[in-house]
């Protein structure tokens, strides 16, 4: 995940996609809708064309995150999203995904579908999770600026770097919710929707 509902003790400089999701955390419409103990999930890229300028924007799942005093933390499907312009870092939409999908029971959401940390991260120390996360994330910054400029990411070590750290890193309980979300980019980056771990 990105950040947990505690923004205090991140670092001033950074990956951008990190400060953006900051940014949103403090936002007083986030403040007003979303529970502090909320999680802002894995950055997912909206490229759009506006008027024959290509523009990005970024959609950031929100979850709960229950800690458990044994340690680590269940997980919950996102219930909402928010959506923030990259170049210029305003919140665009906010989203509840309970609101928006009244076909699904709203049982779903009460329930916790996965834990942190899974298997992949559970070995690691705080600072080497720190480090790949911190690695994801300058990938994601790399990957929103190509798309903001019209241009689909190359090939290449870079991409694949992206896609291995995003498989490790992001919790398998929660692919399936992010294929519903972004099934292009998923399809991209983690294109097995079968993967042993993902449930």
């Amino acid at each position: 995940m990105t950040t947990s509902g505690d923004p205090a003790g991140s670092p001033a400089e950074g990956p951008r996609s990190e400060a953006l999701c900051r940014e949103v955390r403090r936002s007083p419409v986030i403040r007003q809708l979303v529970p502090m103990e909320a999680g802002i999930g894995w950055p997912l890229p909206v490229p759009v064309v506006q008027d024959g300028t290509p523009r990005v924007y970024v959609r950031l799942p929100l979850f709960v995150m229950r800690p458990d005093p044994a340690g680590g933390a269940d997980l919950f499907p996102p219930f909402a999203t928010a959506t923030v312009d990259w170049s210029t870092r305003r919140l665009v939409e906010y989203t509840d995904l309970r609101f928006k999908e009244p076909h699904r029971s709203r049982a779903e959401w009460s329930r916790p579908v996965g834990r942190f940390p899974h298997p992949a991260v559970a070995g690691l120390t705080t600072n080497a999770y720190r480090d790949l996360r911190t690695r994801l994330l300058t990938l994601y910054d790399e990957l929103l600026d190509e798309l903001a400029h019209g241009r689909q990411p190359g090939g290449g070590a870079r991409p694949g770097e992206f896609g291995g750290l995003l498989t490790r890193l992001l919790e398998p309980a929660l692919v399936p919710h992010y294929r519903r979300l972004a099934p292009k980019f998923l399809g991209r980056y983690l294109p097995d929707p079968h993967r042993p771990d993902e449930r």
